[in-house]
């Protein structure tokens, strides 16, 4: 005889239903963490942006020197150190042409105001300089101790920059020091565009009369700037024009 009552297991409905609600929530959550960035790449720092303003051509009169010489930079996005950064400078025009690389350290060169160490009061007569030695509400050794530096304006006193300020968010400018300027200048026999002329010792402590590199490019669409981070990173690369004067 055969026995026919046999026992079959299986799921109950209810937890039939249970099982599949907990499987569609596991997914709900899994889609939702995706969706709202919980799972995936880790977010990273926004990157900073630089925009170039333009040439601060140093004031207007070659004996007070009233203002500022350098390129105006602003930071439109994230922040940056002033100390990481470095500008590169390349012209063929001026002097046969040439090149050099500036950074956060190379200081200006105290012969190209007037009072500091090797300056010629007659040389600098011809051309705008920073201001120097009795305009300055520092000490224009200590204030000139950066190639590049924060301002909130550029008062040819000194009240509105801020030396030791490195680290710089949106909104901020800063100014890139170039030793002097000459506008553009036009004789019987030639025209000279406006020029931006440079010069660094490093600090070498063997006096001002030993530059490590000089030079200048002329503001006619041929000297070429580049700033960059330390790391590579290029935050502006453009070409220096007469219309970029301030």
């Amino acid at each position: 005889m055969v026995n026919t009552d046999t026992k079959k297991e299986a799921v109950s409905p209810v937890v039939g239903v249970m099982l599949m609600l907990v499987v569609t929530i596991i997914i709900a959550a899994v889609v939702s963490g995706f969706g709202t960035g919980m799972i995936g790449d880790t977010p990273t720092a926004t990157p900073a942006s630089v925009r170039y303003v333009g040439i601060s051509p140093g004031g207007t009169d070659k004996v007070l020197d009233d203002g500022f010489v350098g390129l105006i930079f602003e930071v439109t996005g994230g922040s940056i150190d002033l100390e990481k950064l470095k500008f590169y400078i390349y012209g063929s025009d001026y002097g046969g042409g040439g090149e050099a690389y500036m950074t956060y350290n190379d200081v200006p060169w105290s012969k190209y105001h007037i009072g500091g160490e090797g300056s010629n009061a007659n040389q600098l007569k011809y051309q705008f300089n920073n201001p120097g030695e009795g305009t300055l509400a520092y000490d224009p050794d200590e204030f000139y101790s950066s190639r590049m530096m924060k301002f909130t304006n550029l008062d040819y006193t000194g009240e509105g920059m801020c030396p030791g300020e490195t680290i710089l968010t949106t909104g901020d400018r800063f100014i890139l020091f170039f030793e002097y300027f000459t506008p553009q200048t036009a004789t019987s026999y030639s025209v000279s565009p406006p020029t931006l002329g440079f010069g660094m010792h490093r600090n070498t402590g063997t006096g001002a009369s030993t530059a490590f590199q000089s030079g200048a490019v002329y503001a006619n669409g041929d000297g070429q700037g580049i700033l960059s981070g330390l790391d590579g990173t290029v935050y502006w690369d453009g070409y220096l024009k007469a219309s970029d004067i301030i």
